[in-house]
């Protein structure tokens, strides 16, 4: 009777993830579609938060198989036998069985994350519609094919109030005290102006020379996620106009 109670959990559990799996997978492919990470959000997450989300599940529905197999080692290794046409067995040889199924898929699994792992390159040639690479590792190579963006309507652009708050809201999730992509992050000003020595994001009076303007603006296609970092023309703009201006950083009011 145990044993049902628990098949029963499982199956319970197994299927509750599938459920969250499909609806997870169809709110990023429509309310939340390709693109949208920085102009949509959907009961308080982003696109990219809602991977997330899809991700951890998958991680617990292959976990939930990996234990029902556990739990059914005996009869999968009963029924191979039997169709392996084989009447007898030694004593214990279902054990040594089950045990060699959940090592074989457990390979499987360390193999694809390798092979994926491994499999991935770094485009390096220039190709048509693609700039080549820019930013901290190689500078901005495709400065002068910035595309104009409207100016920020000729006023003042203060960082504190107009520029930090794009980076608060767009991008303070991936790149902020609690997550660091790429080891950046977007709350520390040495970050954009040349930390330890590596290639400046931000080059102050000149927009077109500075890789930040090329990335937020989505002349950059040869990154990954490229189209997540891309910002509206609008902060584009004010971007552009708080690096023209000599990209000014001051201290925070009240935390001086």
């Amino acid at each position: 009777m145990k044993r049902f109670f628990d098949n029963l959990l499982v199956d319970l559990l197994a299927a509750a993830l599938m459920i969250g799996m499909l609806a997870t997978g169809y709110v990023l492919r429509f309310p939340l579609p390709p693109g949208s990470n920085k102009d949509l959000t959907l009961w308080g997450l982003t696109r990219h938060q809602g991977g997330d989300v899809h991700f951890r599940i998958s991680l617990g529905l292959i976990a939930v198989i990996l234990l029902h197999l556990c739990l059914h080692w005996q009869w999968i290794a009963i029924s191979v036998r039997r169709r392996l046409s084989r009447t007898t067995a030694a004593p214990g040889s279902a054990l040594v069985s089950g045990l060699i199924t959940f090592l074989a898929l457990a390979a499987v699994v360390v193999v694809f994350g390798w092979a994926a792992q491994s499999g991935v390159n770094t485009i390096t040639e220039p190709r048509e519609g693609v700039c080549p690479p820019s930013g901290r590792e190689g500078g901005n190579k495709a400065a002068g094919t910035i595309p104009l963006t409207p100016t920020a309507d000729g006023q003042k652009v203060v960082f504190w109030k107009d520029v930090y708050p794009i980076l608060e809201r767009s991008c303070l999730s991936c790149h902020g005290p609690k997550k660091q992509r790429g080891d950046f992050r977007v709350d520390r000003r040495e970050e954009f102006f040349g930390k330890g020595g590596s290639t400046p994001l931000v080059v102050p009076g000149k927009s077109a020379e500075s890789p930040l303007l090329a990335l937020v603006s989505g002349l950059r296609k040869d990154m990954p996620r490229a189209d997540v970092h891309q910002l509206p023309a609008a902060q584009v703009a004010i971007v552009r106009a708080w690096i023209d201006a000599g990209a000014p950083w001051p201290e925070r009011p009240g935390h001086e």
